[in-house]
């Protein structure tokens, strides 16, 4: 009886974790990827299975779609849907949808990093710089940044750099860098 209690708090206490460490993103559907979906009422669920999988790297939950019409459908079917993800195509707006990213951690750092991906933001601001960490250093003050060398010939001499506080859009761009830190700004 105690150890059953004590394996159940842990596994909240888990649980918990996994949820405080979620990255949400209100109205943007991320579109590719997905390896596996299933009925889930609400997008704490999404993180939780994402955080649990060595593989996911995001999840997007949507709110509306159901598998069949209400007034036939069986109760474990009448849930809103969350979408399992390993990889990201691009993103688009959607206000039925949220999405998340699996956070990356390494010391001194609670975010996420995604390679080979650009984030677009409004108002951004843009500029040409060295390195990826150079960006790093000069979007300190926002919460998104993202790098990408300019050359196509295999020896980038300088790269574009984009803060913003804000993501429009997500998508796949070979040799980019994105970070989202929302402990920054």
């Amino acid at each position: 009886m105690v150890a059953t209690s004590v394996v159940v708090l842990l596994l909240m206490q888990v649980s918990g974790a996994a949820v405080q460490s979620c990255l949400f993103l209100p109205n943007v559907h991320l579109v590719g990827g997905t390896v596996d979906e299933f009925p889930a009422d609400e997008i704490t669920a999404c993180c939780v299975a994402c955080s649990n999988s060595p593989c996911c790297i995001a999840y997007t939950f949507d709110s509306v779609r159901k598998r069949c019409s209400i007034e036939n459908c069986p109760k474990h079917e009448k849930n809103s849907r969350c979408f399992i993800k390993t990889s990201i195509g691009h993103s688009l707006e959607d206000y039925t949808m949220t999405s998340g990213l699996k956070q990356t951690s390494r010391k001194g750092f609670l975010g996420v990093t995604l390679k080979n991906t650009k984030i677009v933001g409004d108002n951004s601001n843009r500029l040409q710089l060295r390195s990826e960490e150079e960006c790093r250093q000069y979007c300190q003050a926002y919460q998104v940044f993202s790098y990408g060398p300019q050359n196509e010939d295999g020896e980038p001499r300088s790269g574009e750099c984009a803060c913003t506080m804000r993501i429009k859009s997500i998508s796949y761009h070979y040799g980019s860098t994105a970070e989202i830190n929302p402990s920054q700004g």
